[in-house]
Order: structure tokens, then sequence, then C-alpha cells
């Protein structure tokens, strides 16, 4: 037995998921809201008899080790590693042998390399220390080095036999001439950790102007991929979590800063805008995001656009603005952390900003910031909470979003072409979790098949798309469905019976001219979908005559 399968045989998945997600009893499985995806209504089921996940709406599954990986952020190693550690299961783990733990290894032992080459360097320390003004102290807990002339940590690897592991991971690259070199040669380099602390990475930061580019990263790779990864996230997590509030800047010194000034909450995208991946990291530690960025143009740009994928996974934003021409590491190096701390506590949620900036606009200013506004609230899951916050721009500006809201709607088509009485039914069995009797209700065979497995528990084997419709209103559609579909059952039923009469006399030759005029215009009025509920009435009715 492998050490996963220890560890999926000592745990329960529904007790592992809980801890991250409020699951409600659905049949024999358990529900949520998706947490890898925007998902209005749950679509994420849990079951416990095959200790499984399974969303139908993003696609994502596994079991719960891939559960533990997609939610921290980590490779199947390190997530069943945070599961033995947290539940203090008896097993082992070799991990210089496994080809993962080469590459961590290999890139912990080059970045001890790097601080023993800073230290050897008179103009790399000079930099950091005298240039960018940072404490010695956060050199040294960043682990902050240099890479020398290239050819050193080539050397330093050959002799420490994991030259090969940061080959693979493309940290050497040959020259023209045949030799190996280090990628970040002639640059301060940043060590990358992923949540779990382990060197994942490396940012390297020019030392001369004449370097191109200024900033570079470690491309991507098996412990590493730069649209996921945040800078500083392993010593964040925990002060988010008790903050429950993240600080997010845009560069390496930004962060290295605010950790050294007392702001331990803080993380860094790593020189591109806030993706997905990102917000949902973000999510994991923290309810609030202040956006801490430049006051210029491009800042309140990126601002904007960070704010609505944090909103669309259920972050709330705010935003608060440095002076133009500063960053988070000029200012606090400037005004020290009580300006910052004193700036921050100003920060505003990013609608209430936009509000704050209309009220004193007007004309094509107010029209150009109202379809900033509307464009923000869309991105809000809740339609709810969508709408709330519509009027009260509404009612705060004097001018309707009407027509600038872009808010998106629910998906209100089925790929089966079931009936929208039938969608109601299925959506209440498995929302509301009702009982209905199947049999007194109008149901084609599809719509009563997927019922049946609603009611037996089977919702892993539903349908996407049954879990991303309109469910406004339910409770009132479902008893209206019911309604409806038992009010046809009867209406339908009499026609059959109606139709079976005509048919049997016509079979007979029994039947008057009237009688077949009646029976054809009976049977053509009938959709598909009831002609088989009437080729099945009339199967039934044979098994009960013998």
């Amino acid at each position: 037995m492998s050490v996963y399968d220890k560890i999926r045989s000592m745990l329960d998945i529904v007790d592992v998921v809980s801890e991250y997600l409020p699951l409600k009893k659905v049949g024999n499985s358990y529900a949520a809201r998706c947490p890898f995806h925007p998902d209005r209504t749950p679509s994420f089921y849990v079951s416990p008899s095959r200790q499984l996940f399974k969303c139908f709406g993003c696609g994502k599954g596994g079991d719960v080790i891939k559960f533990v990986a997609e939610y921290e952020n980590l490779s199947y190693r390190e997530a069943a590693k945070l599961l033995a550690e947290r539940y203090n299961l008896p097993v082992e783990f070799d991990d210089e042998d496994s080809r993962e733990g080469k590459y961590y290894s290999a890139l912990r032992r080059v970045g001890e390399f790097y601080f023993e080459l800073l230290k050897r360097s008179k103009e790399a320390k000079s930099f950091l220390l005298e240039v960018r003004r940072l404490p010695p102290s956060a050199v040294e807990e960043f682990g902050l080095g240099f890479a020398g002339n290239g050819f050193e940590s080539v050397e330093f690897a050959r002799r420490e036999g994991i030259f090969e592991a940061l080959v693979e991971l493309k940290h050497f690259y040959q020259t023209v001439d045949g030799r190996w070199r280090d990628f970040f040669h002639g640059r301060i380099t940043i060590p990358i950790r992923n949540p779990l602390g382990r060197v994942a990475a490396f940012g390297g930061r020019a030392l001369r102007p004449d370097q191109k580019p200024k900033y570079k990263n470690s491309p991507n790779g098996p412990t590493f991929q730069k649209e996921r990864a945040l800078f500083g996230i392993d010593r964040a997590r925990e002060a988010a979590r008790q903050k429950e509030e993240l600080i997010v800047v845009e560069g390496y010194f930004d962060v290295i800063r605010l950790h050294s000034a007392g702001f331990r909450n803080s993380v860094a995208p790593l020189g591109t805008g806030l993706t997905v991946h990102h917000a949902r990291a973000i999510k994991k530690m923290a309810p609030r995001a202040v956006l801490l960025f430049d006051g210029d143009r491009a800042g309140r740009k990126a601002a904007f656009e960070a704010a609505k994928r944090l909103i669309s996974v259920g972050v709330e934003p705010l935003f608060c603005f440095l002076p133009e021409g500063e960053d988070p590491d000029s200012f606090v190096l400037k005004n020290g952390p009580r300006a910052l701390r004193e700036l921050l506590g100003r920060a505003l949620p990013a609608h209430e900003y936009l509000l704050e900036r209309a009220r004193s606009l007007g004309g094509e200013r107010l029209e150009a910031l109202a379809r900033l506004y509307a464009e923000l609230v869309s991105a809000v899951p809740d339609p709810v909470r969508r709408e709330l916050l519509v009027r009260r721009f509404e009612t705060a500006v004097g001018i309707p979003l009407e027509g600038k809201r872009k808010l998106p709607t629910f998906r209100r088509v089925n790929p089966e072409g079931l009936d929208p009485a039938e969608v109601d039914l299925l959506l209440g069995l498995l929302f509301l979790e009702e009982e209905a009797d199947l049999d007194g209700l109008a149901l084609s065979e599809r719509a009563k098949e997927l019922a049946q497995k609603i009611l037996n528990g089977e919702a892993e084997s539903l349908p996407a798309w049954l879990f991303e419709l309109d469910k406004t209103d339910l409770r009132r559609r479902f008893e209206l469905a019911k309604k409806k579909l038992f009010e046809r059952k009867l209406h339908l039923e009499a026609v059959f019976k109606e139709l079976w009469t005509l048919e049997e006399r016509i079979k007979r030759g029994e039947a008057s001219k009237e009688e077949v005029l009646k029976f054809s215009t009976l049977l053509g009025e009938l959709n598909p979908v009831q002609r088989k509920l009437y080729e099945r009435f009339k199967e039934n009715l044979r098994k009960e005559k013998g």
C-alpha cells in the first residue's frame, strides 16, 4: 500500500472537507458552493461512500488529497504531507528520493549558496542595505541572495549533485559556446516560497541599470506557476487569518518592507495582474483584501481589475491608494509605519470608493464612472446584494444604471429540452430536499430518471447544467411545477383513455368517421414526449389486462 493509499484509508473526506466548507446533506451525499469557481448555488458534492468530491460546475474532482491540493494551492505530494502532519498520521515520506523532493531540495540548496555569495559581494550588499535600505534582519528572513557571475552556482550544483534537477527546472541554460550558466546571473535573488514555506522558484532583481528586464522570475515548472504564486504567502497566512484581512501590493520589496514594518499580512503577485487563481488563494486566508496600489492611473486601473477578480470569488476588496509616485516601500521609508497604518485605516470598499467619487462628478465623467461601477457590481455573485448595490448608486447619485449594469443573467436553458415545469420540479427536489410522488406527475422519461436519481441521493451522477440554472423564488416555482404536472397528468390520463378507447374501436372496425377523425386530431396534438407517455400508458394497460 502506497503512502497515499494509507492516508486515504485513514481519513474521511467529509470530515476533512467540512473543515474548509459548510457541507449540507443532500440524499446520500453532501453539497456546498464550490470553492474553485464563482458558484451561485451548490454544485460541489462530496460522496462519503466513494470518498470522492466532484464539482458539476467547473469539473474539478478527486480524492481527499486532491481536494486539499486544490484548496491550499499545493502539489498532490505536498497536500498529502500536510494532511499527515495535521492529523498525526503514522506515515513516512521519502522526500529526497521523489522527483518533486529533489526539485525542492535543489532550489533550497542553491538559494543557500546565493545567500553565501551575497555575503561576499560588496556591490550586492550595498544595493540591499544602502540603496534599498533594508534591515539586515529582513535580508536574512527572506533569504535574499546574489547569483554572482552565473558560473559559480553551476559548479556548486555539479559538486552537490543537484545540477540535473536545476537544468530540468530551466534554472540553468546553455550559452552559445556550450557552457552552462545561471538564469539569474548578475542579479539579486529572491526566494519565492509556496504556502508551506518551501522554495519553489526565484525572482531576480537587476543590480545595474543596463540589465533588462529589471525583474524576472523562474520559468513555470513542476514546483511553480507564476499565475498562481503569491510572494510572501507563507509568512502572511497566519497573520491574515487572525486579522481577517490581507494587504495586496505590487512588488517583492513592497512585501519585504511591509513585513519588516509589522504588516505581516502582506503579499504580492509576481509581476502580473491579480488572477482568479490569486483571488481564490486570498479567499482561503481572509474575507477582505486591501489593494494598496500606486495612486497613478495605472495603479488605479490595476486595482479595479483586481477588485473584479476578488468580488467574483466572494472576497471584499478595499481600495487604498498611495500618493502618486510612491509605492509601499518608498512610502514607509519616508513616512514610517504609523503613517501607513493611518492610510490603511481610511481604505474604502471598492464600491464605496466609486460611490464617493461619483458624488463629486458630473457629465461625461460621471457616466464613465457609472459604467465602471456597474462593471464592478456585475462581478458580485449574489443577485440580491448585486441589486442592492445598484439601487444604492441610483439613489445616491440620481442616475439610473439601466443599460449600463451588464448584470449577468442566470442560464435558463437546458440542453436536454426538458419542460420548464419539469426543470423546476428537479431543482426543487435537489435544492429544497423535497419529496414528490413521481408516478402522480406527468414526467418525460428523462425527467423521471433524473428525479429518481435525486431522490436516491445520486446527485454526483446528475448533469452539470442542472446546477447552473436560475433558482430564484424556487419554493414557489416548485409548488407550481408540482401542481401543473399533477393537473397535466390528470388531463393526459383523460386524453389517453379516450385515445385508447378510440384506437381499440378503430382496430375492431367499429369506429365511425367522426371517431377516426377525432382520434387523428387528438393524437396529432400530442408532442413527442406526450406520445411516448401514451405508448407507456398503453403498455401498462396491456399488462393490467393480462
